[in-house]
């Protein structure tokens, strides 16, 4: 079912890259795949032509994300023990890890998480010091940004009118 569905994210990518809106797509290809499952895909992946115009951003955004989820996990890992607390203090590189996942490979849900989860991590007292108070609304601006301009109003619009 994975390889099926594979197939249908790049018949998608296909025929997006070819300039074909997401209404005509739902209408070719819903008697080849599931009908949710179609949706999920038209819903979340990104036009190729929107890849190339923000790939300089995209990087940006996946060097900020990088640098601290390097940060975290060396001072994570400095104490030398293995404790509960450095099991805690893996979780914000291992999302962060997920996070870079996903906006490599210009999910919707990398960007959405990204955005939520930056903002609320400047609530942290450890991210309100240099560089973090620069770099986290930065992480936040930019994915925000990438966030509303590959997946415009009118790609989440489209759904509506889908019946």
């Amino acid at each position: 079912m994975a390889e099926r569905d594979q197939g249908l994210e790049k018949d998608i990518e296909k025929l997006l890259a070819q300039g074909m809106d997401r209404n005509t797509i739902r209408e070719k290809l819903k008697d080849a795949a599931d009908l949710r499952t179609l949706e999920f895909y038209l819903e979340t992946v990104s036009s190729p032509l929107d890849r190339e115009k923000f790939q300089a951003v995209n990087l940006l955004l996946v060097l900020a994300l990088g640098f601290i989820t390097i940060k975290k996990l060396f001072y994570a890992l400095s104490p030398g023990s293995f404790d509960l607390f450095t099991l805690l203090a893996l979780v914000v590189p291992t999302i962060n890890i997920y996070l870079i996942r996903e906006i490599l490979s210009y999910r919707k849900t990398g960007y959405q998480f990204a955005c939520v989860l930056s903002a609320l991590s400047i609530l942290n007292a450890e991210n309100r010091t240099l560089p973090e108070i620069v770099i986290v609304p930065l992480v936040t601006i930019l994915s925000g940004f990438l966030w509303l301009r590959i997946f415009p109003v009118e790609c989440r619009k489209w759904a509506k009118g889908k019946e």
